[in-house]
């Protein structure tokens, strides 16, 4: 299948890119070890922090993997050569999706690895189940919110727009700063941001509670403003470079 061979073509790119890779996988639990493990008292705080910073590390791949990844490429010979083939751009999407998805997984692993080994971090099969589902189906907007970036930055602004918007929403979104710490004006905010929605689903499945309708309610609304921006930006640079 032609999703099959870009996505093997995209994962090897990525790995023979090591500055890209390991920072990727790396930088959660470095950033959980000497930040995260200062604040621990309790395993209710370690299970907290844990899913925040499974979070962190799935935004990481969405933002960089899609908004820089793809800013890039569109300068590329190879990426003008592409448009070309005989390949829908839902196939490379989808390709591009799934290699995500591999560093995502192996970024939380690690974390989890590191989690584990440091803390008193642990609780039923279910929860890690119900963690892992809010945190790879809430980080597919923000996937769709990469990839608006790499499609409406160039590569120059990519990047540090990828950044500021990264640690804006982390923190802005209840991440680091859990809600009931944070001063009313800011936690009023975080209440309409898609990060603090993807908080209050994974908070949730990690201390045993249901998941409240509400945010995925929020969510499914901005995948599709998201993705919305996503297509125009496509079509707009599709139609500059190859009208």
């Amino acid at each position: 299948m032609l999703v099959i061979e870009h996505f093997r073509a995209q994962m090897l790119t990525l790995v023979r890119t090591p500055a890209y890779s390991l920072l990727t996988v790396l930088t959660p639990s470095i950033i959980f070890i000497f930040v995260g493990l200062s604040v621990i008292d309790s395993r209710q705080t370690a299970n907290f922090l844990l899913g925040s910073y499974s979070i962190f590390a799935a935004l990481g791949v969405a933002f960089f993997q899609f908004g820089v990844g793809i800013a890039n490429e569109r300068e590329s010979p190879w990426e003008q050569f592409a448009h070309v083939l005989p390949v829908s751009p839902v196939t490379r999407f989808v390709a591009a999706v799934l290699t995500a998805i591999v560093f995502a997984a192996v970024a939380i692993a690690i974390l989890i690895g590191v989690a584990l080994l440091a803390t008193d971090a642990g609780m039923p099969s279910s929860a890690w189940g119900r963690m892992l589902a809010s945190v790879f189906l809430g980080a597919l907007p923000m996937s769709l919110l990469g990839i608006a970036i790499g499609y409406w930055f160039t590569p120059k602004a990519a990047l540090p727009a990828a950044n500021i918007l990264h640690l804006t929403l982390a923190f802005a979104g209840g991440l680091f700063i859990p809600p009931e710490s944070m001063p009313d004006f800011l936690n009023s905010i975080s209440h309409v941001l898609p990060t603090r929605h993807i908080g209050e689903l994974t908070w949730a499945a990690v201390l045993g509670n249901p998941w409240p309708v509400e945010s995925w309610l929020w969510l499914a609304g901005y995948a599709i403003v998201f993705g919305i921006l996503a297509t125009l930006g496509y079509r707009r640079d599709e139609g500059i470079r190859y009208r």
